[in-house]
């Protein structure tokens, strides 16, 4: 018998900037031997419970149990994922292409498979025996992952599951891309699943499908989870009339009372007419009830008017109420008003891409005229004070920071140590700390740009500037689509990379912080990632030459035209003003 899961007080916060809540206060209670469905609408936060019950995001607070195990191991410096309990669950995402990066299907089986630690044909048994319960054939095994069809897809990312054999099953719109065969058979996985007393949890829209099959339903809403009903009851709810369902959402309003309004003449429900002579009694009746009370209210307090001064009373009272709803109102104006301040300020369409470029073009040259420790030193105060608003941009590449910060130690101790004596020599530190120091402060003023601008801003930036030298048979055209290009694909390079991550957390049950992938995973992992990042090569010229990209046009249309804004002028004076400080400090120190 598996064991159950409980979510106690979970919390899961996106990362980036804004720092959105994604989970609050979760608190379920998951039983073995029982198939449960998260329903709710796109953006609930389904997949996002699912992700989580599975170790590929991280909790912020709160904890998360398979029986009496954490799934995370806390310790004075770090959490870790608890490889024991990851390897009694599977996780099917609900984009099956995005988890595919072996070259054949027995690959991306075999690599399922390896945390487990199997030989050979105990391996070679589980694989074919999840091939056939998920309705593939053996032909498909030395298949690219990427040539199969949607459903084939989907068929196989289950096949993964059933192959390791887990206690439970955690499936992420297992039912889309399949056909009427294809969600048989899931349903008949799912019970055998059942009858051998493990458990699955099920995100799905589909629940004309699943509902018959399943024990339980949970509501996601707003990153909430409203605690499992009986599958029966919601099925009941779902097969009720209309009119029934209209006086139940009634009388859960407190619009009518429970016992209106009764139906008439035998019928199993009221019909359309009394339940508006209901609907206007209960507003008749409510009424007549506030113009009683306001009434009796109103005596009272001309009763006691007469005996208070009107005109202090009634200075009392304004005093009161305009007082503390403009000191609450106020506190709650700065912060909302802070918050405001904070996220556009790190909008991508605040500041105009040909102000950022000169602004990081000019700051670097102020950076490289600095010749001793203490410039160098003054300069990297002016840098982090002028990139302490943007400084959300940055913490993402604190880990090549601090690599690279690393670096620089080393080179330092390789420079400085002489061993004919024995001896460190600081003269031939300070070059180096220097010359790498300078490098440091220009990569910190060029990583907020790449969130500062979208790569169609800055491709728009550079036609509208140098535009006109395609009138000489430049190929300005050509060079701002290479340059977008560049600025696209970063994201996506590092994007890809943090998809192997979770992969290697998801399916190779890794223990290592999230976003990283494993020591030893990454010579394995090199040439898929490689593969892959031909292949979103390959869709995204594609995608250009779909839409025209490469054809000779006479006039172009452009959406929108750059202007320079009031944003751009401040940034740029209060640049000009840094830049000149660090250059007089390097002329005259």
């Amino acid at each position: 018998m598996s064991a159950d899961w409980k979510i106690s007080g979970v919390r899961v916060i996106a990362d980036g900037a804004d720092k959105k809540k994604l989970l609050s206060d979760v608190d379920m209670h998951f039983e073995a031997g029982k198939i449960t469905l998260l329903i709710g609408r796109n953006g609930a936060g389904k997949s996002t419970l699912l992700e989580t019950m599975a170790g590929i995001r991280s909790i912020q607070e709160g904890d998360i149990e398979l029986g009496d195990e954490s799934l995370w191991l806390r310790d004075n410096r770090r959490t870790r994922l608890n490889q024991k309990v990851a390897l009694k669950f599977g996780i099917a995402m609900q984009s099956s292409e995005s988890q595919w990066f072996a070259a054949t299907v027995r690959d991306e089986l075999l690599y399922s498979l390896k945390p487990y630690k199997l030989d050979a044909a105990t391996a070679e048994e589980r694989l074919l025996r999840a091939l056939a319960d998920a309705g593939l054939d053996q032909e498909l095994l030395t298949r690219d992952p990427w040539t199969l069809s949607g459903g084939q897809q989907r068929r196989l990312s289950l096949a993964c599951l059933l192959a390791c054999e887990p206690e439970w099953l955690l499936l992420d719109e297992p039912t889309a891309g399949l056909d009427a065969v294809g969600i048989r058979r899931l349903c008949a996985v799912l019970d055998a699943h059942r009858a051998a007393g493990r458990g699955a949890v099920v995100a799905t829209h589909d629940l004309d499908a699943l509902l018959p099959l399943a024990d339980a339903v949970a509501v996601v809403s707003g990153g909430t989870v409203r605690a499992a009903a009986p599958a029966a009851a919601i099925a009941h709810a779902a097969a009720a009339p209309q009119a029934l369902r209209a006086l139940a959402e009634l009388r859960a309003a407190a619009a009518l009372p429970p016992e209106a309004p009764a139906p008439s003449g035998g019928a199993p429900w009221p019909a359309p007419r009394e339940v508006a002579a209901a609907l206007a009694a209960e507003l008749e009746r409510r009424t007549s009830a506030d113009a009683d009370q306001r009434s009796t209210s109103s005596s009272q307090v001309a009763l006691k008017q007469l005996n208070r001064n009107p005109a202090k009373e009634q200075l009392t009272i304004d005093k009161h109420e305009l007082e503390a709803p403009e000191r609450s109102g106020d506190k709650a104006h700065l912060h909302a008003g802070a918050q405001a301040g904070s996220s556009a300020l790190l909008r991508s369409d605040r500041f105009d891409p040909r102000a950022l470029v000169l602004v990081y073009l000019f700051l670097a040259a102020s950076v490289l005229a600095q010749k001793t420790f203490v410039e160098l030193t003054l300069a990297a105060l002016v840098t982090l004070s002028l990139l302490f608003p943007f400084r959300a941009l940055i913490w993402p590449w604190n880990r090549i920071i601090r690599a690279y910060a690393i670096m620089i130690v080393i080179f330092c101790v390789v420079g400085g140590v002489g061993f004919g004596p024995l001896s460190f020599d600081w003269e031939k530190v300070w070059p180096i700390t220097i010359r790498f120091g300078k490098l440091l402060l220009i990569m910190l003023l060029g990583m907020p740009l790449l969130k500062l601008m979208s790569p169609y801003r800055l491709q728009r930036a550079i036609e509208q500037s140098l535009g006109w030298l395609s009138r000489l048979r430049m190929p300005i055209h050509s060079f701002a689509l290479v340059v977008t290009l560049i600025f696209r694909f970063i994201p996506l390079l590092t994007g890809e990379w943090e998809r192997f991550a979770k992969l290697a957390h998801a399916r190779g049950k890794a223990s290592t912080p999230l976003k990283k992938v494993p020591f030893k995973m990454i010579l394995s992992v090199l040439i898929p990632y490689m593969r892959s990042i031909l292949r979103l090569a390959e869709q995204m010229s594609d995608a250009l030459e779909a839409r025209g990209f490469g054809y000779k046009k006479r006039k172009p249309s452009y959406g929108f035209r750059l202007k320079f804004s009031r944003s751009d002028a401040w940034l740029l004076s209060i640049a000009a003003a840094s830049g000149i400080i660090l250059l007089l400090l390097a002329a005259f120190l």
